[in-house]
């Protein structure tokens, strides 16, 4: 005996409604895995790199290498329906180690933490030789030498021009990175030493000489005794080491 699957003896109406059945019990699982479908964890760790490829590109003149961290591979996030957005994570910080925001908000709302390190180089000018306490900085004292940016949180000098001249607060060492805390403006007059000073007022200039009576740099104002007159005055120290009073 053979049983054939022939259709064709049962009514139009009746095989229309069979055909939708099966066809429903074939798209229902579908929908069903789709709805249920995890996101997938390279593309919430290509998230967060892709956020932080554009965000440090901007800084041409560093060498970055990013190192993405790794997701518990038990971790099961139901699948956004637009690639995941990303951003840095409440005190994250663009060096050294730090965190990504990665975030989805359709179908369902979920937020992600995730790991990385950023090593950012770029040119610091770091110590030559040996530099001593209250030295004034020269060329040859100095190098440039590419430096890992998070050694560089406290501020750094990218150019020689920006130090040379200056005088050192303490004693450097060589391969030390050079920062805006370890120099100050050079004195130009200490206290005690004969200095000019320069009485000024429209059309007329007088110089004489006075004994400072305080240490200076270029632009403050000291104090200096006039040598002919006990006088004391208060006045500007200028590029020179001269003093400029107003008469």
């Amino acid at each position: 005996m053979r049983i054939i699957n022939d259709q064709s003896s049962i009514p139009l109406g009746r095989r229309m409604h069979q055909l939708l059945f099966i066809l429903a019990l074939t798209i229902l699982p579908l929908a069903t895995t789709a709805a249920n479908e995890s996101e997938p964890l390279e593309r919430i760790l290509e998230s967060a790199r892709a956020f932080l490829t554009e965000t440090l590109a901007a800084d041409r003149n560093a060498d970055t290498r990013i190192e993405i961290g790794r997701l518990d591979s038990r971790l099961q996030l139901r699948r956004c329906a637009h690639p995941p957005t990303a951003q840095m994570a409440p005190g994250g910080r663009t060096s050294g180690n730090t965190t990504v925001n990665v975030r989805c908000s359709a179908p369902v709302s979920w937020s992600i933490f995730v790991p990385v390190r950023i090593e950012r180089y770029a040119d610091a000018v770091v110590v030559a030789r040996p530099i001593s306490n209250k030295q004034t900085i020269q060329p040859s004292d100095l190098r440039i030498e590419r430096t890992e940016m998070s050694r560089l949180s406290r501020g750094y000098f990218s150019d020689f021009k920006s130090v040379v001249g200056l005088q050192t607060r303490r004693a450097l060492t060589p391969g030390q990175v050079v920062l805006p805390g370890h120099l100050t403006q050079p004195r130009l007059v200490e206290r005690g030493q004969l200095v000019t000073l320069y009485a000024t007022r429209p059309g007329l200039t007088v110089r004489m000489k006075g004994i400072a009576l305080e240490d200076g740099q270029e632009g403050e104002r000291i104090r200096v005794r006039n040598r002919s007159s006990k006088r004391i005055v208060e006045g500007i120290v200028d590029p020179t080491g001269g003093v400029h009073i107003t008469m």
